[in-house]
């Protein structure tokens, strides 16, 4: 069967009724070609999972009927993982997003810091932001996630420091102290914890935003002796992040 990402924009959802229009029309019937009577696997990105036979197929829009809904949590962490990445050159960002998304952050904020190379202005922002979220859904559709990794307006490193979090930690060159380390003097955490790791640029985070991230208790953290590419980098912090974090959360299931 079928598994779909429901978008919310495009699908509306009443009594037991479903609209799909948009994008998601479009990957339905033009390139599933999918008709009346199809049975597919949804998705809302909200811990739901729909059991979805299509009733009719109209030119802009498709209309069906939900046999069955369920919660399922199975998939997703026991904490909230939220990345900020300090958005490096060209394309890499879209890499982050696929393999981080995979391994099941809750969010990806990309971040506006000192060594960010160039300027994005409002209107190249919504469209990078636009495709990383179509990116999201479907590396958590891949991964088998009930939750679609969201990725949040870009945000400027000075705020994103200030934003309370159970747990944050920023990935850094020069860092001594290994993850390892720092997790085994960690107090005990609730389930949905929220954890905040930062990745910095191409250039890394400058000494000052260093010292201003400690100032509001995150702690600088060493991924090893090698210097990584930032692509590389942001994975092996989320995997490392994960790899340490998963097991001192009780299953939801």
């Amino acid at each position: 069967m079928k598994r779909i990402y429901l978008d919310r924009s495009d699908c509306g959802i009443e009594k037991g009724v479903i609209s799909v229009r948009g994008d998601t029309f479009h990957y339905l019937a033009n390139l599933l070609r999918m008709k009346e009577g199809d049975i597919f696997s949804g998705f809302d990105g909200t811990g739901f999972e729909h059991s979805i036979k299509i009733f009719s197929v109209g030119k802009e829009h498709i209309t069906a009927f939900i046999l069955e809904s369920k919660k399922i949590f199975d998939a997703e962490l026991p904490f909230i993982l939220h990345l900020f990445q300090s958005i490096p050159k060209r394309g890499k960002m879209d890499s982050i997003v696929r393999d981080v998304a995979q391994l099941g952050a809750r969010k990806i904020t990309p971040l506006l810091s000192e060594r960010v190379i160039g300027s994005l202005n409002p209107e190249r922002m919504t469209g990078k932001k636009e495709r990383w979220e179509k990116i999201a859904a479907e590396s958590s559709r891949i991964a088998g996630r009930q939750v679609v990794t969201g990725i949040t307006d870009f945000l400027r490193f000075e705020d994103a420091v200030r934003i309370r979090a159970d747990i944050s930690m920023i990935f850094w060159e020069k860092a001594i102290i290994p993850l390892r380390e720092i997790m085994r003097n960690l107090p005990g955490l609730n389930t949905d914890a929220y954890v905040k790791i930062f990745v910095g640029p191409e250039g890394g985070f400058t000494d000052e935003e260093i010292s201003m991230a400690e100032g509001h208790g995150a702690v600088p953290v060493s991924m090893g002796k090698r210097i990584l590419k930032v692509e590389t980098a942001s994975v092996i912090a989320a995997a490392l992040t994960i790899y340490e974090l998963e097991d001192r959360f009780p299953s939801r299931m």
